[in-house]
């Protein structure tokens, strides 16, 4: 099968993408009532304010570009854990998250090795928040499906690796998929444990090219180069790396309102970026990664719906309907044969365009549930 060039998988979304990332900051940049706003925004020196202090409880990020293509994105961190993150905010775009934090300070950064461009927030007073049976439950149910997924991951990188390290280029190419999926489903998860998902998952313009491993770097090999030659080392550290990510996922500290962050991110980042083709621009098998995605965001859903049904069952039940919208917009990709869906490459414009606009629609939907949840975690 003829490849086709990335780029030119780049110009084929591009019209899609244009409606979706002014879709992307409509009506969820509003903090519910009780919620502390706080609004940053991206230029050329950074982040801005680069101090900034709010009461501990509910807060709501609002983040704006202003001008500047240098950076893109704002991340709240507690040490090296990033807590909360907007993604995709490119000129004249806006969006928002939302966080419960207690008493502390916190980095706010905006360039993902941190140093130049980076804030403080410092958060004061006693943190008030109910500790209800819905909201232990939300965090222990999604807990084990992050423990479930990353037992899997660990499970299907082995022998992936394997094959990898015994040259068996179409062995690993037939398993490649298989070790994606758990993945992609807790992405936002992994993503919080500082340069662990880079180590992962980094796509190669991601990285220095000194950095570039994980799954991807063997992906290229795989399908472009087509050898094998050098990656013992590089599968023997992919190995580590989810290793590492299955124990850090045990002792991961959650909120309700994250759980619903991760909901929104798994989709944001569909739309915005892998709708283009960008993620498996080597084996085209993202729409494995789509629905991984989407699997990932309704369990994080599901998790917190009992929340939000009390504070919106109007929006609960809308978001159910695009769930299953955007499954049924899949499902005519889906095939019998390896990978499990038709190859990226062998979609149209109007293909991924309307993939694009259900996920968006579900996508804009589910950003306003982080700051619902965290209104009702309010004592």
């Amino acid at each position: 099968m003829n490849r086709v060039p990335f780029r030119a998988l780049l110009a084929a979304a591009a019209l899609g993408l244009v409606a979706l990332l002014v879709a992307a900051c409509g009506s969820s940049d509003k903090a519910p009532a009780g919620s502390k706003e706080l609004t940053f925004k991206l230029t050329d020196a950074g982040c801005e304010p680069v101090k900034a202090t709010a009461p501990a409880g509910p807060i709501n990020f609002k983040v704006e570009n202003g001008g500047t293509t240098k950076y893109s994105e704002l991340e709240i961190l507690d040490g090296e854990t990033i807590l909360g993150e907007r993604e995709n905010i490119t000129e004249g775009l806006s969006g928002s998250f939302s966080l419960t934090l207690e008493e502390g300070e916190y980095a706010v950064r905006c360039k993902e090795e941190g140093g130049e461009g980076e804030g403080t927030l410092v958060v004061t007073g006693k943190l008030e928040t109910k500790k209800s049976p819905e909201i232990e439950k939300a965090i222990a149910d999604y807990r084990s499906y992050l423990e479930e997924n990353t037992d899997e991951l660990t499970a299907k990188t082995k022998p992936f690796v394997a094959a990898v390290v015994a040259g068996n280029i179409a062995k690993a190419k037939q398993l490649y998929p298989e070790a994606r999926i758990p993945y992609e489903r807790i992405e936002p998860v992994a993503e919080s444990f500082g340069d662990l998902d880079p180590r992962i998952d980094a796509r190669e313009n991601d990285v220095k090219p000194s950095e570039f491993g994980g799954f991807h770097r063997i992906e290229k090999a795989l399908w472009e180069e087509e050898s094998l030659q050098g990656m013992k080392p590089v599968a023997e550290e992919l190995t580590a790396n989810v290793e590492e990510l299955e124990e850090k996922v045990k002792g991961v500290k959650l909120q309700a309102v994250q759980i619903a962050n991760g909901a929104n991110e798994l989709l944001t980042e569909v739309s915005t970026s892998k709708i283009t083709g960008e993620e498996e621009r080597y084996s085209h098998i993202d729409l494995v990664d789509f629905k991984a995605n989407v699997e990932g965001s309704q369990v994080a859903f599901e998790a917190v719906a009992p929340l939000i049904a009390k504070q919106d069952p109007k929006l609960a039940k809308e978001i159910e309907a695009d769930l299953e919208a955007v499954y049924a917009a899949l499902e005519p990709y889906e095939t019998s044969k390896w990978p499990g869906f038709v190859l990226y490459e062998e979609l149209s414009k109007a293909d991924t365009r309307k993939l694009a606009q259900s996920i968006d629609t579900l996508a804009e939907k589910l950003a306003l549930v982080p700051a619902q949840i965290a209104k009702g975690e309010q004592a």
